[in-house]
Parts: C-alpha cells; sequence; structure tokens
C-alpha cells in the first residue's frame, strides 16, 4: 500500500485503522510517563538562581520571599 493511500484511509480495512490508532494511544502513554519519570528533571530547568547562590523557583521569586 502507498503512503497516499495509507494517509487517504478510503482503501484501510478495520484491522490497519486499529493499528494505526493504538499505536498513536500507545505513543501519547509513553510520552505522558516519560513526562512523569523526568518531571523533577524538567522542574529543575526552570529553577532560577538567585544572586546569592540559592535555588529558588519561580513561585518563590513572584512571591517575594527570595531564598
Amino acid at each position: 500500500m502507498a503512503i497516499d493511500d495509507l494517509l487517504e484511509g478510503t482503501s484501510l480495512t478495520g484491522r490497519q485503522a486499529a493499528i494505526i490508532f493504538f499505536t498513536f494511544l500507545a505513543l501519547i502513554i509513553i510520552a505522558g510517563l516519560l513526562l512523569i519519570t523526568f518531571s523533577d528533571f524538567f522542574r529543575n530547568l526552570v529553577m532560577f538562581v538567585d544572586p546569592a547562590g540559592a535555588r529558588v523557583d519561580e513561585s518563590t521569586l513572584i512571591a517575594g520571599v527570595g531564598g
């Protein structure tokens, strides 16, 4: 099956459509699990350093209670 026929979708069987759907769903679930797994890493990417060298997050900066 050519890629044009696949993208058009008119000649897909139910089995092929189910495989595409569940593959896409699995990719979304895997991406979510990776984000949850590495959430501490991603949180550290948005941390800021104040002039005294202490790490503070954005909520501390907004509240004005620098460490």
